[in-house]
């Protein structure tokens, strides 16, 4: 028998074969808003890394590739 689970987007109560379900049609438009947010911080970042010099552009990349 299936067990109830919280979703882990809202927190309301679903049965455990049902929430996957509910997780990919209630909350399909909050992915598609995360996306497309962070979307628009990658270009943000793009059009700012252009207005740097040939030097900082260096530095930005050797700080991006380095493990954090």
């Amino acid at each position: 028998m299936p067990e109830p689970v919280r979703c882990d987007i809202c927190g309301k109560l679903f049965s455990s074969r049902h929430v996957g379900s509910h997780k990919r049609l209630a909350h399909a438009k909050d992915k598609l808003a995360r996306l497309a947010a962070e979307q628009n911080r990658m270009e943000t970042i793009f059009k700012l890394y252009r207005t740097l010099s040939a030097e900082n552009k260096e530095r930005m990349l050797v700080q991006l590739s380095a493990p954090e």
